[in-house]
């Protein structure tokens, strides 16, 4: 007999290879800025400042944007949401190909692409995937997100090989295309998950005819969120903050080239991949705050490693495959005790707010690491004090109380 559980896991294993691939096109497309902004300075005579604020408009779009499309994904499913996310950016990079300004850059794929990012993001996918499923949410969350890392290589490839063989406009015009069909194909295709109190319910102490306002006081009073919150955002400072912005320019102060350094930062990707699928299936297996705890600390270590890379080449490339696998996999361990903690039915709001502190943490170490190399010109004292936040990121973690079946009023999932 066909369960309601069965049909489910059925159409989450589909929700999972969608985002898949659309995580890897998403991030193929922000990620073929670098690609192709000589081009704009050659034949479009912009400057390097013009040409980077398009994309510090998208991650401020980001930030601003996840916890807004978190509470619409609530609302209104992930279908809508992630397909009119989709659609956003097949029209903000597609009618990017047209540009011949700045300022239509800036709106096409700043702002209007950047509220598609916003829509199909780590959080938000990993929010549409937790809904399909009790068992293994861990693993099918780590798949769902791995595109944003392993998948967005083949189509940065792609992309690249495209734009040297078609030029960069030709190329954005295929990719609107490639965006827009997939948009379609999610807002045709993709069926919400079925109610099921005794499967695919999970419980939430949150009311269930409450306000955008009633939703927020609930998750600010609540431990586990403020906890989560906290180890997340010193998460974005340790990560996005500064290993993605100074590792390189570490690197090469260390001795390296910047083919070395380069090359080693691919080796990072690598293992974002591997890390977010073990770690996330770990958590559907293992204590998750212990966990998650291990992933900070373990990370706090590796930071005490990135300091001795200038005395070999091969300390710098195990490094780089060490902090790879510890990276993105604290992302899915979250959501894991997300669900279970807070529930499925707010799982939008609550990953969209700490996406946000995140993106904050992040910014803050691109300042303050920034800052500290004017002071010192070193980056070791970045180090240390990542190190330090690493650690404080896993007391936070291991202050939460693990528990799979935790009191309160079960609610059903979102359609």
């Amino acid at each position: 007999m066909t369960t309601i559980a069965d049909i489910n896991r059925r159409r989450g294993w589909i929700v999972v290879a969608t985002c898949f691939v659309a995580m890897a096109f998403t991030f193929g497309a922000r990620s073929s800025i670098s690609m192709v902004l000589p081009l704009w300075r050659d034949e479009l005579g912009w400057s390097s400042t013009q040409s980077s604020t398009g994309a510090s408009l998208v991650l401020i779009m980001m930030a601003l944007g996840s916890p807004v499309a978190g509470y619409l994904m609530d609302r209104f499913g992930a279908r809508r949401v992630i397909g009119c996310g989709l659609t956003a950016l097949a029209i903000g990079v597609g009618g990017t190909a047209y540009a011949t300004e700045p300022l239509h850059y800036y709106l096409l794929f700043g702002i209007i692409g950047g509220a598609g990012y916003a829509s199909v993001s780590i959080p938000l996918v990993t929010a549409a995937v937790s809904s399909y499923f009790v068992r293994s949410r861990g693993l099918a969350i780590g798949i769902g997100i791995a595109g944003a890392s392993g998948g967005q290589l083949p189509v940065l490839s792609m992309l690249g090989v495209m734009i040297a063989a078609l030029g960069w406009r030709q190329s954005y015009q295929i990719l609107g295309v490639v965006l827009a069909v997939l948009a379609v194909f999610i807002l045709l295709r993709l069926k919400p998950p079925l109610h099921d109190d005794a499967a695919v319910t999970s419980r939430t102490e949150a009311p269930e005819n409450d306000t955008l306002a009633d939703r927020l006081r609930f998750l600010f009073a609540n431990r586990t969120f403020l906890l989560l919150f906290g180890a997340f955002t010193l998460c974005g400072f340790t990560t996005a903050g500064v290993i993605d912005v100074y590792f390189i320019p570490y690197a090469i102060s260390c001795g390296f080239t910047l083919i070395e350094g380069s090359a080693a930062y691919g080796v990072h990707g690598l293992g974002n991949l591997a890390g977010v699928i073990l770690f996330a299936w770990m958590a559907d297996h293992v204590n998750r705050p212990r966990l998650l705890a291990s992933l900070f600390f373990l990370r706090a270590f590796a930071f005490v490693l990135l300091l001795f890379i200038a005395t070999d080449i091969s300390v710098m490339f195990v490094f780089a495959a060490i902090f790879g696998i510890l990276n993105f996999a604290t992302f899915p361990v979250i959501a894991n005790i997300v669900a279970t903690h807070i529930g499925v039915r707010i799982i939008g709001l609550t990953l969209g707010l700490m996406f946000g502190g995140h993106s904050l943490g992040a910014a803050i170490g691109v300042v303050l690491g920034g800052w500290m190399f004017d002071v010192t010109a070193k980056y070791e004292w970045v180090w240390w004090l990542s190190v330090a936040l690493a650690a404080l990121a896993g007391v936070f973690a291991i202050l939460v109380r693990e528990t799979r079946t935790p009191p309160g009023k079960a609610v059903p999932a979102p359609t």
